[in-house]
């Protein structure tokens, strides 16, 4: 019940403090994470804090909250759990989840969070039994997402070292009574990449066509936010587009998308492809700054791991060029040589390929779901207007682990 909780201020809640400056050129390598505003940057060999603590940006990125249970590096673009005031550290980090910080900016050029205001805040605070409970919940599904991403990634670990056995090392059944010349099988080949496969560009937009929410008429729209940096599909980025587009822009479960555009210097997303997952088995439009790849002799998935797990992507990002923007042209990408296995070698990968790579999409999928829930929830829990001070419930492990060191 809400009438229990006591009346305060965000600094009753936690105590943040600036992170510290770590140059780039003083970064060692070694265990401990170096936090910056949204993500974890690199490793260093020193901490300066010790966990748990609750991260978030503040300077450049706003919004995204971090916990973190290890000893680490707060940079000093973040503000870092100085004192939790007594609080559950997890309820903390929830709480600040809800509170959309971004909303916070005080900064006229670059984004900056107004710590000042933040700690001034009148909030409600529950007793430390509820905030337990209530951090319990949100828990219990970040760590059946985590499972999850950890399966994900020994499945996609799994199709990268066959497909590199098979393509790469050249240790596909019956290799050892296969005749090679010059470190090749002598009956694969050399080609244009134009030869197999048929580029397909996306489509040019305005902003008026674009929405972050489904509206009438809308379609699923994939655009540069809609890949992984270094390649794979990410739904957070999925837009929804209002616009005229051609059937040939149309994009559905299985195809393969690249993008073509890169908004940094860096290239970790252009020249980098994507797997289109099920969409609610609906269509979706691709940007201009996609194209869609059409294979003309070989299975999706086989060219999905070709583009993904081969030396493709490393190559073609270098001929992508522009003074803010990059941008690699088509004509480019299909003008690279690429080496041709026999049509029958690709179908036995894919059938082996092609289970592990639909359980991928399954388990992301699941991790959707699982999020938008506890989206749902995280408000109604936080507010007190979904009640858990009479449940009886169960920690879930991460949380066993740190309630028992309290309690010691």
């Amino acid at each position: 019940m809400t009438d229990i909780w006591q009346e305060g201020i965000f600094d009753n809640l936690v105590r943040l403090k600036r992170g510290y400056d770590l140059p780039n050129q003083n970064i060692v390598e070694g265990v401990y994470p170096v936090v910056a505003s949204s993500s974890i940057k690199a490793y260093h060999n020193q901490s300066k804090v010790k966990p748990p603590i609750v991260v978030t940006g503040r300077s450049g990125t706003l919004g995204k909250v971090q916990y973190i249970n290890e000893p680490c590096w707060p940079l000093n673009t973040t503000l870092y759990s100085k004192d939790f005031r007594s609080n559950c550290p997890q309820y903390v980090y929830y709480f600040l989840e809800q509170m959309n910080l971004e909303n916070y900016n005080a900064g006229a050029g670059v984004p900056t969070l107004n710590q000042n205001h933040l700690q001034k805040l009148k909030i409600k605070i529950p007793p430390l039994t509820v905030q337990k409970k209530l951090a319990a919940v949100l828990t219990t599904y970040d760590d059946l997402i985590d499972v999850n991403k950890k399966r994900i990634a020994i499945l996609e670990n799994i199709a990268e070292e066959l497909y590199k056995e098979w393509f790469v090392r050249f240790r596909f059944p019956n290799w050892q009574n296969t005749e090679f010349k010059k470190g090749v099988p002598s009956d694969w080949t050399f080609s244009e990449l134009n030869e197999i496969v048929e580029i397909i560009k996306g489509k040019s937009y305005t902003s008026e066509e674009i929405h972050d929410e489904k509206v009438e008429d809308s379609s699923y729209f994939i655009n540069l936010k809609s890949f992984h940096k270094y390649g794979g599909y990410r739904d957070s980025g999925l837009k929804y587009y209002t616009g005229r587009y051609s059937e040939a822009q149309k994009v559905s479960q299985g195809n393969i998308v690249m993008a073509v555009t890169d908004m940094t210097q860096d290239r970790a997303i252009v020249g980098r492809v994507a797997r289109i997952p099920t969409l609610n088995n609906e269509f979706a439009i691709i940007s201009l700054d996609t194209v869609k790849i059409i294979s003309k002799i070989y299975s999706e998935n086989f060219m999905y791991c070709y583009f993904s797990y081969s030396s493709f992507s490393e190559t073609v990002k270098e001929f992508a060029n522009g003074a803010n923007v990059l941008h690699l042209s088509p004509k480019q990408v299909l003008k690279q040589i690429v080496l041709l296995p026999p049509v029958e070698l690709t179908e036995s990968f894919d059938t082996i390929i092609s289970p592990i790579l639909d359980k991928v999409e399954a388990l992301t999928e699941i991790n959707a779901q699982l999020e938008l829930i506890k989206q749902q929830l995280l408000p109604r829990l936080i507010s007190g207007k979904l009640s858990v001070a009479e449940l009886d419930i169960h920690y879930p492990p991460s949380m066993q682990t740190i309630n028992e060191a309290e309690e010691k």
